[in-house]
C-alpha cells in the first residue's frame, strides 16, 4: 500500500522554466466509454502504445492497490467513484496506484474525467505520475489546478462539470492538457525526485495527504506506459517443461488463510467449499486443507494448529475424523508426547502452550503417519530479529512426531531443522511430501517476518522421517510451503512472501528450476498446490484487491496450471 509519508511531505525543487498555455478552454462533450475516446492530442510519450484502463465502471487494472487510510470512504454513484477524504488525521488518505513500468526516456501518459467536489491543501485530491526517477503531482482544487513540484497553479473551474485532464511526462518534461488543450508546457520542469526506496515508479489518483481533505468524482482513469496489456506470470523458457496459466477465479470471497484438499477420487475441498468437478464449481461443504489426510480405508483426520500443555512434555491437539469420505466429522483431541516440547511467543505478541502442528500430515510405507510441528524445544533460546526482544520469540525448530495408531497419540519422532544461524526465524512451516522410493522431502521457511525474507530450505530423510540430511537453500524467500507429486513425475512447491511462486523439480527434488512468480500484490502468501488433472494444477491463494466500490476486498481464488514434460 501507498505510505503516508512520501505523500504528506513531497520532495520540492526550485522550477526550471516552463510556460502557462491560454486558461480559457473549449467545452469537451462527455464521452462515456473510454473506447470511445479520441481526442487528438499531441502525445509526446508515443502513440504507438495503446490506452489501458486504470479504473472504469467497478472495473480495475490487474495490480491496482490503494492506501485506504482511516476516516475515509469511497463509493460507485451513477456519475462515477466518488473518493472522498474528509479528514486531517494522521493515517487519512485515500489514493490508488499502479505500477506502471513507465520508461523515462520513451515517456508515459495518465489521464483522467473527474469532477471535483472540494480540496484543502497540495495532494488533497488529484492524479499522481512517477517514473522511478521523477514525480509529480497534479492537485484539482475547485477552482484551480496545482502542479505541485512544478510549483505552478493555474486558475480553473474543475467543479462544475467534468473536465478531462491529461499529464504527459518524457525525460524531465512534463505537459499538462485540459478537455484537449495544452495547459502548461513545462519543459525541463518535471526533475523531482522520485520518492521512496526503490524510487517509485506508479501513477496514482485519489486524495494522497494525511494532511489535506479532498473529494472528487472519477468517471475514468487510464494511462499509456510499457505495462504489459495483460501482467500475465513471466515464464522463461523451463527446460523439459512446458507449463502455461490460465484465467484466474474466486472461489471464496472475503476470506484468506483457507488451503486446497483433494481426497482420492479427486473431490476438491478449499475451507468449506467443495468441488467435484476438477475446481469449475463450488459448493458448501465441511471446512478442510492441507492439514487433513485420506487413509486407505477411506477415514480422513485432521490435526488443529494449537496445542495445550497436559503436562511437561505432554500436549494435546484437537482432531478431527470421517468415516463417511469427508461429509462428517467427529472431534476429539489427539496425544502428543514431547518430551523436550515447551510453549513460547507468536508473532501476534501472544503467548501459546506448546509446539504447533502446522499443514503437513503423510503416510508412510509402514503404515505409520507423520506430522509435521514447529516451536521451541527447552534449549532454544536464541531470539528471532524480527520481533521485539521483549516478547521472547525464539528462533523456531522443525520436528516430526509419529503415530502409529491411526492418529490417536503422536511421539516425538526426529528434529528435522534446527540452526539458529540459518535465515531470520531457522525453520517453520514446514510441508512433507513423500516421493516413489518412500524418500520424505520437507520444505521449510526461514524467513518472511519484519518486511525481510530470507530462503526456503528443503530437508531429506531417506528412512521414513527417522533422520534427516542437512537441508539446503532451493528459492529465495518462502513462507508456508505446499508441495505436490504430479502423475508426470514433476514436482511443484508454491511459496513466496513477497509475491507468489511455483518452482518444478523433473528428479524428485534434487534440484529445482523454473521459479516462476504468478501473483504480484497484497497476500499472505500461504499458497497450496494438487494436480487436479492429468497435466493440470489448481493452485490457491489469497489476495487482496480492490473492488468496485474502492475498498479493499480479500478472497481466496484459484489458477490452473498446465504443465506438460516435453
Amino acid at each position: 500500500m501507498i505510505a503516508a509519508a512520501p505523500l504528506d511531505r513531497p520532495t520540492q525543487l526550485l522550477p526550471r522554466g516552463g510556460r502557462r498555455a491560454a486558461e480559457c478552454l473549449p467545452f469537451v462533450p462527455r464521452l462515456g466509454s473510454l473506447l470511445l475516446l479520441t481526442l487528438a492530442l499531441p502525445l509526446r510519450a508515443g502513440a504507438a502504445r495503446p490506452w489501458q484502463v486504470f479504473y472504469e465502471g467497478g472495473t480495475w487494472a490487474p495490480g491496482a492497490t490503494g492506501w485506504i487510510g482511516d476516516d475515509t470512504h469511497s463509493k460507485r454513484t451513477d456519475e462515477g467513484l466518488l473518493v472522498s477524504d474528509p479528514s486531517i488525521e494522521k493515517g487519512s488518505g485515500r489514493m490508488y496506484s499502479l505500477n506502471w513500468h513507465a520508461d523515462p526516456a520513451r515517456g508515459a501518459a495518465l489521464e483522467a474525467r473527474v469532477r471535483a467536489v472540494s480540496c484543502s491543501q497540495p495532494w488533497g485530491s488529484g492524479l499522481m505520475v512517477a517514473d522511478g526517477v521523477h514525480e509529480e503531482s497534479l492537485t484539482i482544487y475547485a477552482d484551480k489546478l496545482q502542479l505541485v513540484n512544478a510549483k505552478e497553479t493555474i486558475p480553473f473551474d474543475a467543479a462544475k462539470r467534468f473536465h478531462t485532464y491529461r499529464l504527459v511526462i518524457k525525460g524531465e518534461d512534463l505537459t499538462l492538457f485540459a478537455d484537449g488543450k495544452e495547459l502548461y508546457d513545462g519543459a525541463g520542469k518535471f526533475v523531482t525526485p522520485a520518492q521512496l526506496t526503490p524510487p517509485r515508479n506508479q501513477c496514482g489518483f485519489g486524495c494522497g495527504a494525511s494532511a489535506a481533505m479532498g473529494e472528487a468524482v472519477w468517471e475514468w482513469v487510464r494511462f499509456q506506459s510499457d505495462l504489459p496489456e495483460r501482467e500475465a506470470p513471466t515464464m522463461s523458457e523451463i527446460p523439459g517443461l512446458e507449463v502455461e496459466f490460465g484465467e484466474t477465479v474466486e472461489i471464496l470471497p472475503n476470506a484468506t488463510y483457507r488451503s486446497l484438499f483433494m481426497f482420492g477420487d479427486s473431490r476438491l475441498a478449499v475451507g468449506d467449499r467443495h468441488s467435484a468437478d476438477h475446481g469449475k464449481t463450488w459448493q458448501p461443504g465441511p471446512a478442510l486443507g492441507t492439514n487433513f489426510l485420506e487413509l486407505p480405508d477411506g477415514a480422513v483426520l485432521g490435526l488443529g494448529f494449537k496445542t495445550k500443555r497436559l503436562a511437561d512434555g505432554v500436549f494435546e491437539v484437537p482432531l478431527l475424523r470421517s468415516r463417511d469420505g469427508g461429509k462428517t466429522f467427529k472431534s476429539s483431541t489427539a496425544r502428543l508426547n514431547i518430551p523436550e516440547g515447551t510453549g513460547g511467543t507468536g508473532d501476534d505478541g501472544k503467548r501459546y502452550e506448546g509446539p504447533a502442528v502446522d499443514h503437513a500430515l503423510v503416510r508412510c510405507r509402514d503404515g505409520s503417519l507423520l506430522a509435521a510441528m514447529y516451536g521451541s524445544f527447552k534449549t532454544d533460546t536464541v531470539l528471532c530479529p524480527t520481533f521485539p526482544p521483549e516478547w521472547k520469540l525464539y528462533k523456531y525448530r522443525t520436528f516430526v512426531v509419529r503415530s502409529t495408531d491411526g492418529g490417536a497419540t503422536w511421539d516425538y519422532w526426529a528434529t528435522v531443522a534446527y540452526d539458529p544461524d540459518v535465515g531470520l526465524e531457522s525453520f517453520c512451516e514446514a510441508d512433507l511430501l513423500q516421493v516413489p522410493n518412500g524418500d520424505l522431502r520437507c520444505f521449510m521457511r526461514t524467513g518472511g517476518s519484519g518486511g525481510k525474507y530470507t530462503p526456503l530450505y528443503l530437508g531429506t530423510s531417506h528412512d521414513a522421517g527417522k533422520t534427516w540430511d542437512k537441508p539446503h537453500p532451493i528459492a529465495d524467500r518462502g513462507v508456508w510451503p505446499n508441495a505436490c507429486r504430479m502423475q508426470s513425475g514433476v514436482l511443484v512447491v508454491t511459496y513466496g512472501r513477497p509475491d507468489n511462486y511455483l518452482a518444478f523439480s523433473l528428479d524428485d527434488g534434487k534440484t529445482w528450476t523454473g521459479h516462476t512468480c504468478f501473483y504480484r500484490g497484497p497476500t499472505t502468501s500461504y499458497n497450496s498446490v494438487e494436480e487436479v488433472e492429468p497435466g493440470k494444477l489448481l493452485v490457491v491463494y489469497d489476495r487482496q484487491a480492490l473492488a468496485a466500490d474502492g475498498n479493499m476486498a480479500r478472497g481466496v481464488v484459484g489458477v490452473p496450471v498446465s504443465v506438460e514434460r516435453r
